[in-house]
C-alpha cells in the first residue's frame, strides 16, 4: 500500500474550505428542519387545495349550470315535479358554497401562511449572506493569522537555532573556563610549591650568610688577634733593642718607649665619605689594618664589609 501522500497547498484550501461550508450548513440548517419541512408540507396543502378548489369551482359552476337550466325547465313546465326538486338542490347548493368558502378560508389563510414563511425565508436568507460575510471575513483574517503564524514560526525555528547556537558556544566556554580553571589550580599550586621552595631557599641562604659572617667574623677577629699579638711582639722586640741600644735612659723614657715608639695618632678634620649602612641603628664598627676595609654590624642583624676607597 503506497503512503499516503501531502496535499499541495491549494487542494488543502479547497477541501477545507469544503468541509468548513458543509459544517456552516449542517449547523445552520439543522435549527430549521423543522420549519422548512412544515414550509414544505404547507406548500403541498396549499397546491392540493388549489387544486380542489378549481375542482369544485368547476363543480359549482355544473351545478349552477344545471340549476340554471332546471330552474329554466321547472318555470317553462309549470310548478309540476321541478318544485319537489328545487329544496334538495338548493340545500346541495348551499353545502358545496359552505364547503367552497371554508375551502377560501383555508386557502387565505394557507397564502397568509406562505406569506410568512416567505418572509422568514428572506430574513434567514439575509442572516445566511451576514453570516457568509462575516465567515469570509473570518476566512481572511483566519488566512492573515495562518500567514502570521507560518512568519512566526519561521521566526522561532530562526531563534531556536541562535539558541542551540548559542547553548553550543555556553558549552565550549564553560569547558574553556574549566580547563583555565584546573590550569590556573595547576600554576596556583606550581606557584605556591615555588614559593615554598623559595621560602626554604631564602631560610636556608639566611643561615647561610649569617654562618659566613660568624665565620667571617671570626676570622677577622683570629686576624686581629694574631695581629694585635704580632705588633705586640713588634713592639717588645723594638723596646728591648732600644733598651739595648741606649742602657743610659731613663725610666720614664723606657716607658714612652714601650708604649708606643712608632705610631702617631691624628684627630680627623673632615669625612671622607658618607654612606647609609644599615637599615637601623649600627651598633658596631670594626677598620681592617692592613686593607681600607671597615666592617659595620647594625640592629637589623646583618654584617657588611665596606671598601672605603670605592665607597661599596
Amino acid at each position: 500500500m503506497a503512503a499516503p501522500t501531502t496535499p499541495v497547498d491549494g487542494q488543502f484550501w479547497r477541501n477545507t474550505l469544503i468541509i468548513r461550508l458543509q459544517n456552516r450548513n449542517k449547523s445552520e440548517s439543522h435549527a430549521f428542519n423543522d420549519l422548512i419541512a412544515f414550509h414544505n408540507r404547507l406548500f403541498e396543502s396549499s397546491n392540493a387545495l388549489r387544486a380542489e378548489n378549481l375542482q369544485l369551482s368547476v363543480q359549482n359552476e355544473k351545478l349552477r349550470l344545471e340549476h340554471s337550466a332546471s330552474a329554466d325547465k321547472a318555470s317553462g313546465d309549470g310548478n309540476g315535479n321541478g318544485s319537489s326538486k328545487s329544496p334538495i338542490r338548493n340545500e346541495k347548493v348551499q353545502v358545496l358554497e359552505q364547503k367552497l368558502l371554508s375551502l377560501q378560508e383555508e386557502l387565505t389563510e394557507m397564502h397568509r401562511r406562505k406569506g410568512e414563511n416567505a418572509q422568514q425565508l428572506v430574513d434567514l436568507n439575509l442572516k445566511l449572506q451576514d453570516k457568509e460575510r462575516q465567515l469570509q471575513l473570518k476566512e481572511t483574517n483566519l488566512s492573515e493569522c495562518q500567514a502570521e503564524n507560518s512568519s512566526l514560526k519561521a521566526d522561532i525555528q530562526m531563534y531556536q537555532s541562535k539558541i542551540l547556537k548559542l547553548e553550543n558556544l555556553n558549552q565550549i566556554i564553560r569547558d574553556e573556563y574549566q580547563a583555565n580553571q584546573l590550569a590556573f589550580a595547576a600554576l596556583e599550586e606550581k606557584l605556591r610549591k615555588v614559593q615554598d621552595e623559595n621560602r626554604l631557599l631564602v631560610e636556608r641562604l639566611v643561615r647561610y650568610k649569617s654562618k659566613d659572617a660568624d665565620k667571617m667574623n671570626e676570622d677577622n677577629e683570629n686576624f686581629l688577634r694574631k695581629k694585635q699579638a704580632k705588633v705586640q711582639k713588634e713592639l717588645e722586640d723594638a723596646a728591648k733593642e732600644s733598651r739595648a741600644v741606649s742602657p743610659e735612659s731613663t725610666f720614664g723614657d723606657r716607658a714612652d718607649l714601650g708604649a708606643n715608639p712608632f705610631f702617631a695618632s691624628n684627630v680627623p678634620s673632615k669625612a671622607i665619605s658618607k654612606f647609609e649602612a644599615h637599615d637601623q641603628e649600627i651598633n658596631a664598627v670594626k677598620w681592617s689594618s692592613l686593607e681600607r676595609l671597615v666592617a659595620t654590624g647594625g640592629a637589623d642583624r646583618k654584617v657588611k664589609l665596606w671598601d672605603i676607597s670605592k665607597g661599596t
